[in-house]
Parts: structure tokens; C-alpha cells; sequence
């Protein structure tokens, strides 16, 4: 197995999987109070692409607003700066990777299944009143980005665990410490550092099957940590849906900080399969070509 770690492998991948460069600077704007929604959305205007994702986003059912909206200084003024600062990371990483491949994985599988899971996590932050909904969906939606980069940077390895889940009961990110010494969870966190993404969205990849360890946001990673649980995998043989008829079984500190049960996770499963529909559209669907 490769004697690679973590950071190597998100400085590499990073090279590939960069963020634009409109996104640091809308962050730093919005972070600056001489600086204006037209500021901000001439500066947006320059990435026709992230541009149209925006607007296609903002207008999508994810958000429901009551009125069309055309301008990306007209969405500022309607969202807000929190949610357009979660916006723009949103739609910036998913244009980061359109140029990451892999055959280990189905990729549109992947990306569902981490919209899925970002989406569960707010519907179940929103329902329960805990932590914060729009950070649960981010880190849900990244959660599981360091698959992406040890699947597109460390392949034949990466093909070696997939082997050896399909024969293996554990979950992945036991067997991918005891073969490499790390996880896809701190792969991913490594990344999310690299692109000097906030420290919520960090804890949340590298925490998200062992959330008891996180110490900055314990509610958003058990918040994710659930949403995973009941999401559908798209590893090579554990393409199967999860059980929708019961709680999935966790650790009892994590559903004392999230009480699920089964009939709530049915009525926010139906909410959540819509949404997943209409997000992913939006999103991965036609691209701005």
C-alpha cells in the first residue's frame, strides 16, 4: 500500500480541484463593510459559469423563494450574506470537481448521495432545532470529498479497499486505516484545509463517522454523522438502499444529541428525496457550456 498521507494527497488532488479564484475574494468582500451587494456581484459576474449556477441555485425549490430572481445583486439582497457566502461555496466546489474522474465509483452516485446527505442533515437540524441547518448541509455535501481524491490520486489502492469492503463487514474507513494508517475522513479534511475553507466544514469530514471526537461542532458532525447513516452508499456492492423502516443503528450519544426515530425519518426522507432531485439538477445537471 502507498506510504502517502493525507496532506500530499490534498495538495495533489488540489491541483486538479481548485476553487475560483471569485470565491476568496466574494468571501473577503463580504467580510468588508465598505463593499456593497453590486460590489460583490461584479465580481461574480466575471465566472460566467459560477454565475449561472448561482442564479439557477438561489431560484431552485431548494430555497423557495416567491419571486424569479435574475441578478446576482438581487439574490444578496434577498438571501443575505450567510447564505450567499454558503452559496457560492456550494456551487464552487461542485464546479471544482467536474474535472475529477474515476472509474471506482459512479460519480453522479457519489454527488447524489453527498447532496442527499447535506440535505438530511439541515432537514433534521431545522425539525430537532439543532446546531446550525446551512452549515449541517454544507458539511453533509462534504463530507465525503477525501473518497474523491484517494479514488482520483491513489487508484490502485483505492481499488484494493473497495476488494476488500465487499468482503469485509467494517465500514470502509476502518479498512482504509489498518491498510493506508488514515481514512477518506481526514483526506477530506486535509483538502477543505488546503482550500482554507472554515474549520466547521474540516471537523465535519474528518469527524463524521466518529463524531464524539469532534470538539468544535459536535452538533453539526452528529447532524451529518445521522444524515450519512441514513443516506444510500455508492461504494461497488453497497449500492443497495439503506433500511427505511427503523433508526440506523448509533451510538446512543449521538441520538441523545439527535433523538431521531423512525417516523420522523420517513417524513423527512420524502422531503429530502424531492429536494435531492431538484438540487442535484441544479448543480450537476446541464452544465454552463
Amino acid at each position: 500500500m502507498t506510504r502517502t498521507n493525507p496532506q500530499q494527497l490534498a495538495e495533489s488532488a488540489s491541483q486538479l480541484a481548485t476553487l475560483p479564484r471569485a470565491y476568496y475574494r466574494v468571501q473577503q468582500m463580504l467580510d468588508d463593510d465598505r463593499y456593497g451587494a453590486a460590489d460583490i456581484g461584479k465580481v461574480i459576474g466575471h465566472e460566467p459559469a459560477l454565475t449561472a449556477r448561482l442564479l439557477r441555485m438561489v431560484n431552485s425549490a431548494y430555497y423557495a423563494l416567491p419571486s424569479k430572481i435574475d441578478t446576482i445583486p438581487m439574490a444578496i439582497t434577498v438571501l443575505g450574506t450567510k447564505a450567499l457566502r454558503d452559496l457560492v461555496l456550494t456551487t464552487s466546489v461542485s464546479a471544482a470537481f467536474e474535472r475529477i474522474d474515476t472509474d471506482l465509483v459512479n460519480v453522479a452516485g457519489f454527488w447524489h448521495h453527498s447532496l442527499y446527505c447535506g440535505i438530511m442533515a439541515r432537514l433534521l437540524s431545522r425539525r430537532l432545532r439543532v446546531g446550525d441547518s446551512e452549515q449541517a448541509f454544507i458539511g453533509g455535501l462534504l463530507h465525503d470529498i477525501g473518497k474523491l481524491v484517494m479514488y482520483s490520486q491513489i487508484p490502485e489502492e483505492s481499488a484494493a479497499l473497495l476488494r476488500r469492503l465487499r468482503e469485509d463487514g467494517r465500514p470502509l474507513f476502518q479498512i482504509e486505516r489498518e491498510e493506508l494508517g488514515f481514512s477518506h475522513a481526514e483526506v477530506g479534511a486535509a483538502l477543505l484545509r488546503v482550500w482554507e475553507l472554515p474549520l466547521v466544514y474540516q471537523e465535519i469530514a474528518a469527524c463524521h463517522h466518529e463524531p464524539a471526537s469532534a470538539d468544535g461542532f459536535p452538533e453539526e458532525t452528529a447532524l451529518v454523522c445521522v444524515a450519512n447513516a441514513v443516506t444510500k452508499k455508492v461504494e461497488p456492492g453497497h449500492e443497495r438502499p439503506v433500511d427505511e423502516t427503523d433508526v440506523p443503528l448509533l451510538d446512543a450519544a449521538i441520538l441523545e444529541r439527535v433523538p431521531v426515530n423512525a417516523e420522523l425519518l420517513g417524513e423527512l426522507r420524502v422531503e429530502a428525496d424531492l429536494q435531492s432531485i431538484e438540487v442535484y439538477g441544479t448543480l450537476f445537471g446541464a452544465a454552463d457550456k
